[in-house]
């Protein structure tokens, strides 16, 4: 069982690794601005869906997709769909932080849940079983995450943007709250269970976007 453990951990450290690669998003708002990243984005979409219909066709294999996902769209589809949504949606800082929220704190969902049972409650899901959250470890451990990132990003800001365009910490306290919430519970719609890679980002950033007009 604690091999199994390992092996789990190991094998999710890897896949974080790749789920890394959404830092470039922010990396790129504040290099190149919402339009040219909104543009690079749009193109790594293009890309992955051509990826992503050779796989299901059996075509190629990619090593980051997960079991559960061999005959269904894996997560990275979501993943950068759900970050292009963010950065056509919200104004730059509030995508950054969402961004954030979503690479570091799902990646920390991710690895504390590798070793925590009963963390892979929408694959349960998708397996029959009941509807449930994910243990309050992962929880405490994603919204611990992704308060340091807000926090960071509150006290970053002012050398990025200035005036109206600074946020508040209560507005990046709503977004680590409303990213925790889209880790740890499993949402769906008609029956089908919403991946995760793109409910943290639109939900958090959505989240933050309201919150500003509260407080400025």
């Amino acid at each position: 069982m604690r091999s199994q453990r390992l092996d789990s951990l190991v094998m999710e450290v890897k896949r974080k690794g790749i789920h890394l690669s959404g830092l470039s998003v922010p990396a790129a708002i504040i290099l190149f601005g919402k339009v040219a990243t909104a543009g690079f984005v749009a193109l790594a979409l293009l890309v992955a869906l051509f990826l992503e219909r050779r796989r299901l066709s059996g075509k190629i294999r990619l090593p980051s997709v997960r079991d559960h996902e061999a005959d269904r769209v894996a997560g990275y589809i979501y993943y950068i769909s759900g970050a292009l949504l963010t950065v056509l949606l919200f104004p730059p800082q509030v995508a950054i932080a969402a961004m954030l929220m979503l690479s570091l704190g799902d990646a920390a969902s991710g690895i504390i849940g590798s070793v925590v049972r009963g963390s892979a409650v929408r694959t349960g899901i998708m397996e029959g079983q009941s509807w449930r959250p994910k243990p309050l470890p992962v929880v405490a451990g994603t919204f611990a995450v992704c308060l340091l990132v807000g926090y960071a990003a509150y006290l970053l800001e002012g050398n990025f943007f200035s005036g109206p365009e600074l946020l508040s910490f209560p507005v990046y306290l709503v977004g680590a709250a409303t990213a925790t919430f889209a880790d740890a519970v499993p949402l769906s719609f008609r029956g089908r269970v919403i991946d995760d890679n793109f409910t943290i980002p639109v939900l958090s950033g959505s989240a933050m976007f309201f919150a500003s007009l509260l407080w400025v």
